[in-house]
């Protein structure tokens, strides 16, 4: 455990994101809210080793720039080059790889999955995906 967290905070943020998990679409949220949920994501962005997004968004522009505010606000800058797209997209990207996956989705969920991963056993608890995040939770 590091200094600045410990495992009830841990507990505390995770008991806060997880109910986001059972929903299909990103709710819509108040300022306050949106702000407490990026300072959750921060907190456990810090502790892992590296994140995976999963991004479901109506275009290719909408989900692109999600991705982009989203890596920003983890601290992970890039511009991505992806090809050319009509219609609703599933875009994955892995931080430590600097990977993507793009495709077109025919399903009806939007919003943004945040999967935070660690090797340290000690914090194994901040392993897990959370979300739908609202597309423009960071921006």
């Amino acid at each position: 455990m590091t200094d600045a967290v410990d495992a009830a905070e841990i507990q505390a943020i995770r008991k806060r994101l997880v109910p986001l998990s059972l929903l299909k679409t990103a709710p819509e949220l108040d300022s306050e809210t949106a702000i407490a949920l990026r300072q959750d994501l921060s907190v456990l962005n810090q502790l892992s080793d590296y994140q995976t997004l999963g991004i479901c968004a109506d275009s290719l522009g909408e989900g692109q720039t999600a991705l982009e505010k989203f890596l920003g606000g983890l601290g992970v800058t890039v511009a991505l080059d992806l090809p050319e797209r009509e219609g609703p997209v599933y875009i994955k990207f892995n931080t430590l790889k600097g990977a993507w996956y793009l495709d077109d989705y025919s399903g009806t969920t939007r919003g943004v999955l945040v999967t935070f991963h660690i090797d340290d056993a000690a914090l194994s608890e901040v392993n897990g995906t959370y979300g739908p995040f609202p597309l423009n939770l960071f921006g």
